[in-house]
């Protein structure tokens, strides 16, 4: 299906996001990215409080949200096949789910893990898990405390340290929402597995 730019009198690809050209048409659009033939386009929302789930896209297209139902409270995590952009697995994980460490250890080099926060990521974080995510490039990690609202991009075997990672500590002091902190976004063009 194709949309009439009016504007510049041309027609456009429809994706999720009904205007690419437009920043964001409606909640559950992923802003539109074009990324060099060697990248994947992405974009990784927080969740907000315990009321608005995260949303995680890859290659313009909505992978987990809310309106497909398919998150969850506590960690929200896609892991992709870096070499061909292969939706291997996307899951959840809060405190009465478990096997986050079993996860996490299963992931192969090579793969992009893309990761959003909903409520409280920090009750799944044990220091060997935060020690797995700082392999896959966090820095941010060891910082994460209850509330807070944390989104990343990593891999491993691909990037030391990730330039797509964003952290908004729970303050009440400067919290927006009340016992919540703003959520955090992160996008860009993440480098395929060569």
């Amino acid at each position: 299906m194709r949309v009439r730019d009016e504007v510049h009198k041309k027609e456009i690809p429809r994706s999720d996001c009904a205007l690419p050209a437009l920043f964001e048409s409606h909640l559950g659009c992923c802003p539109h990215k074009i990324c060099p033939a060697d990248h994947y386009p992405f974009f990784i929302r927080s969740g907000l409080a315990n009321m608005v789930g995260p949303k995680i896209c890859l290659n313009n297209t909505i992978i987990m949200g809310g309106l497909i139902n398919n998150i969850g409270w506590g960690l929200n995590i896609v892991v992709v096949k870096g070499r061909t952009g292969e939706i291997l697995e996307r899951r959840y994980f809060n405190v009465f789910s478990g096997g986050l460490l079993e996860f996490l250890k299963l992931i192969q080099t090579g793969s992009i893990v893309l990761v959003a926060s909903y409520d409280d990521p920090a009750v799944v974080l044990t220091d060997e898990i935060r020690e797995i995510f700082a392999r896959l490039g966090s820095t941010m990690i060891r910082s994460v405390k209850k509330r807070d609202t944390w989104v990343f991009a990593g891999s491993v075997g691909i990037l030391k340290k990730s330039q797509f990672e964003k952290l908004t500590a729970n303050d009440e002091k400067s919290n927006v929402y009340g016992d919540w902190p703003e959520m955090e976004e992160v996008g860009g063009c993440f480098p395929r597995k060569i």
